[in-house]
């Protein structure tokens, strides 16, 4: 009788509760055991439909059988045509990956969600799906995430006042598409772009947003699978920007706003272009940036002549340069730091430091011998032009605190072989009187 008591009570504890903070309660459930609450009362049936604020079908399948697919779809068309005032998504996720809808299926979806006032949306299919031209004039999005293999048709008509966040994985079919999308977008702080599907022959990428603060340009898959088919006439007019990410050949032209308040830049180019002068005016339009992220393949990408007097980075502190490729020739890298005034860490990678460290230069840059106080080599090699290159730091950095050596690459070479590097790299001379050596492996 006691037990009976005490269970009465503590079912008069919950029942006490009111259906917003239960509904608040459910919200941290996962989904599936949140439904599952539907079965313990009358009041209890549809309490779940009203605590749901994302729908991610990855979450909701994770461990459902192929067969149960079916099921899961019909529950959320339930979900979304059955309870239009409980339900009030926040973030709707779809992945073709994980589950099996068809295209007119996830329309209706998506109209259904934009309808409640969805801030979030991510579609990731294999296929182009048909997408509603609501989506691209919704006042809820704030943010926006497409991938599929396929076209993206960008209606004559975009506006998304609110939208901040634009991931685009897909193939945008006309050279104005990228720029009436982006434009219709008046608060977007950061788009992506990683072009699928066929893109041949030249194609322009323009956009134009006051508000946005990172971009990224990935063309990175579409040159792997289209190496020789591909130009790019790049245009750029984002005062704003504080990030930029570019993965791709050296286009066949820019016309880049100057990016005064550009924080960070990540830039990879895997091959060249017959023009230098493209490769100088994609820096030329970073040269504020604070720190620098530079990876390329070929040396001729941006070195093939003396480099541009012009070309100064008066704000760069950082830089973090690596080169991926073997056609490396001349004195490049001190060449380039003549560029960097005021540089205080400096972190190179090299892959092949044989042919690209050779004949250095009489004059010494300034960063050099004022300003730089941090150097980081990583994959170091026992090399004659790998030590002349680091003799050369030694001597002239004369504010130099730390120069790190990273062994990383030679893990598993004898002690013996290590202890006479180090000794060899100690008995260069220095002039600073600070600066420290530091081995790592």
């Amino acid at each position: 009788m006691a037990k009976k008591a005490d269970s009465v009570g503590v079912l008069d504890r919950i029942s006490s509760i009111s259906d917003p903070i239960l509904c608040r309660i459910l919200s941290f459930l996962p989904i599936k055991d949140a439904v599952r609450t539907s079965i313990l009362s009358p009041r209890w049936r549809y309490l779940f439909a009203s605590s749901m604020s994302i729908l991610d079908f990855e979450e909701c399948l994770q461990g459902v059988s192929k067969e149960k697919f079916n099921n899961f779809n019909h529950f959320v068309d339930r979900l979304l045509y059955i309870f239009p005032n409980q339900v009030s998504l926040e973030c709707f996720r779809v992945d073709d990956e994980v589950c099996d809808v068809d295209s007119l299926r996830l329309y209706g979806w998506i109209c259904a969600t934009l309808w409640r006032g969805v801030k979030e949306i991510e579609i990731y299919f294999e296929k182009s799906p048909m997408l509603p031209t609501q989506l691209f004039t919704s006042h809820s999005l704030v943010t926006l995430k497409l991938r599929f293999w396929g076209e993206i048709n960008v209606p004559t008509k975009v506006c998304l006042p609110n939208l901040r966040t634009l991931h685009l994985k897909v193939f945008t079919p006309s050279n104005d598409s990228v720029f009436r999308l982006v434009s219709g977008c008046l608060a977007l702080e950061d788009l992506l772009m990683v072009p699928g599907g066929s893109c041949l022959g030249k194609t322009a990428v323009n956009i134009h947003s006051p508000s946005l603060k990172r971009l990224v340009l990935d063309f990175h898959v579409l040159l792997t699978k289209f190496p020789n088919d591909i130009d790019y006439v790049v245009k750029i007019n984002a005062p704003s920007l504080e990030c930029f990410e570019y993965n791709d050949s050296v286009g066949d032209f820019y016309t880049l706003s100057s990016m005064k308040l550009l924080e960070e830049a990540d830039i990879l180019i895997s091959r060249y272009q017959e023009d230098e002068r493209n490769a100088t005016r994609l820096l030329q339009a970073i040269c504020n940036v604070q720190s620098l992220f530079l990876s390329i393949i070929e040396a001729e990408t941006v070195f093939r002549s003396r480099l541009d007097p012009v070309l100064i980075f008066p704000r760069l502190v950082f830089l973090d340069f690596c080169n991926e490729g073997d056609d490396w020739q001349g004195t490049w890298l001190v060449e380039f730091l003549h560029c960097l005034p005021h540089l205080k860490k400096l972190v190179l990678t090299f892959a092949t430091p044989k042919r690209g460290l050779k004949s250095l230069p009489k004059t010494v840059p300034s960063c050099l011998l004022f300003e730089l106080e941090e150097i980081e080599i990583l994959r170091f090699e026992e090399d004659e032009h790998m030590f002349e290159l680091v003799g050369f730091f030694l001597s002239h950095a004369l504010v130099l605190k730390n120069l790190v050596i990273n062994f990383a690459g030679k893990v598993g070479e004898e002690y013996q072989w290590r202890l006479s590097v180090k000794e060899k790299l100690l008995s260069l001379s220095m002039g600073s009187k600070t600066c420290e050596i530091v081995f790592c492996y």
